[in-house]
């Protein structure tokens, strides 16, 4: 063999893969292969951290009654009406009507203001409830009357129409001031 032939060889030799690795080779493998679940771990970690802290919760409405005037002959209600949005996109949550009733029947009625609310906010508008002068029949006044003796408070029922549907909550009359939580129901419109 010849001196260039036998360098030819010998470089084929080196260069050729499928030899033995080294341990400093084996040792970079090892810790590749034993970094790929660890950077998986932090990765869905952040994912699911990331998933709570934007997790999209339906918009709540709830009404305060603040005050109530002139039960008879007419009468008038001042309601807070708030929106939660627990959604993760701004949302147009009001315009609309509110129906105040006692026992099924309607006693004073007002307008819900357009309402905007950002991403995760909460919003609150005044709305104020009116008979148009018209009074509380006598009996109803009498029920009314009947059940505060019995139970503290009469529980009037409002029925708020916006652009997201129906929602009802109920409100204590002469009671503690405080927040009632409106539920959404649902409802078939025809014409």
């Amino acid at each position: 063999m010849t001196a260039a032939a036998a360098s030819t060889h010998e470089e084929e030799e080196q260069e050729q893969p499928g030899g033995p690795m080294t341990w400093k080779e084996m040792v970079g493998v090892v810790v590749a292969l034993l970094s790929i679940p660890l950077v998986l771990y932090f990765y869905v970690a952040f994912a699911m951290q990331l998933a709570r802290s934007n997790q999209d919760e339906p918009a709540r409405y709830s009404v305060e009654l603040v005050g109530a005037t002139g039960i008879a002959p007419a009468a008038g209600f001042q309601l807070l009406v708030r929106l939660d949005n627990g959604r993760i996109i701004d949302m147009n949550g009001g315009c609309g009507d509110v129906v105040v009733s006692y026992a099924g029947v309607p006693l004073a009625r007002g307008r819900v203001p357009a309402l905007y609310v950002g991403t995760k906010k909460v919003a609150t508008v005044a709305v104020v409830a009116t008979s148009g002068g018209v009074g509380i029949p006598e009996d109803l006044l009498r029920l009314m009357s009947e059940e505060r003796r019995r139970s503290g408070v009469a529980r009037l029922e409002l029925d708020l129409w916006l652009q997201r549907g129906l929602f009802t909550c109920r409100v204590d009359l002469h009671g503690e001031r405080r927040a009632s939580e409106c539920r959404e129901r649902n409802f078939i419109y025809s014409s």
